[in-house]
């Protein structure tokens, strides 16, 4: 009897990916797992192939991102062909004051290098896509890379520059957050103890307020809202990678302004940047759908040459 249906098999097993949690990079004495999701069932050792790679970094108001939070949709990404890391960085509230999230991030990137030929990514084609926090962390990943501010020994000899960036719903300029002026005791930019000096009750209804508090640690208060914010990095004649910026015009999280300014800001300066509004869409949840997945593989996909 002949069979109803025949298929062709899948030697390059296109369209399949992988997971391994086994990936692990150190920063400054931490260690940090990455669950890094290849293209393909096995490594094809005979087959030069060398996978574009996406960084990966889910918000978590700098707190403790969760690597599996867009498991399912990354590895979406991946059956298209592209590798992915969904990384994780220290917690600021746990005594890790800025820069110690983009000391982590940049550090991730120069271990994915580190290990392009066993992992078969292309070094050349490192995109870095983030989310709310993850988002702010990759807009200054674009505008700083290789800056000696924020290199640590950790695989230093190699680049912790990408050439493209995927921002979603990030905070852009921590000094004027949600249009405010910053307090005249922060002009003062004189070290302050903020846990002695914001009540702890205050701390626990306000996050945003209880991480940038966290963030700044025994630091100079406006240097480290300046720092934090990627809107201060964009400069004329500044080589930039292209960025894609996504945000919902209804989020009560991120100001909308946030993404409006930094937009202005890179096309003034010349930067490849690509704004993208999705109406009604609240901060994360709503935010989300096949066609703004779809949206974002493109991008990634066209800017690395892919």
């Amino acid at each position: 009897m002949q069979p109803d249906i025949i298929l062709q098999n899948n030697p390059m097993f296109s369209g399949m990916a992988t997971i391994t949690e086994e990936l692990v990079f150190t920063c400054e004495g931490i260690s940090h797992s990455i669950v890094f999701i290849r293209p393909g069932l096995e490594v094809l050792e005979d087959a030069p192939v060398r996978y574009p790679l996406v960084v990966f970094l889910q918000g978590s108001g700098w707190t403790s991102p969760h690597r599996n939070y867009q498991l399912p949709q990354l590895c979406a990404y991946a059956q298209q062909g592209l590798a992915v890391a969904s990384i994780t960085h220290r917690n600021a509230q746990e005594g890790h004051p800025f820069p110690a999230y983009l000391k982590d991030a940049k550090a991730a990137i120069r271990f994915l290098r580190s290990q392009a030929e066993a992992l078969q990514i292309d070094p050349d084609k490192i995109a870095f896509f983030g989310t709310s926090s993850g988002g702010n962390t990759a807009l200054l990943v674009g505008l700083t890379g290789d800056d000696p501010r924020y290199i640590t020994a950790d695989y230093k000899e190699y680049s912790d520059a990408v050439a493209a960036v995927v921002d979603c719903f990030g905070p852009t300029d921590l000094l004027a957050y949600e249009g405010a002026e910053i307090p005249r005791v922060l002009r003062l930019n004189i070290p302050l103890d903020y846990e002695k000096m914001v009540p702890a009750s205050m701390l626990e209804d306000n996050a945003f307020l209880s991480a940038v508090v966290a963030l700044m640690g025994k630091q100079k208060p406006m240097d480290v809202l300046r720092a934090m914010s990627p809107l201060y990095e964009v400069k004329e004649g500044k080589t930039c990678p292209p960025i894609l910026i996504a945000q919902g015009d209804e989020d009560r999280v991120v100001p909308f302004s946030q993404s409006e300014r930094m937009h202005k800001r890179l096309k003034e300066a010349g930067v490849d940047s690509t704004f993208v509004k999705v109406q009604g869409a609240a901060h994360e949840r709503d935010f989300w759908s096949q066609e703004m997945h779809a949206l974002i593989l493109r991008f990634i996909k066209e800017k690395l040459g892919v």
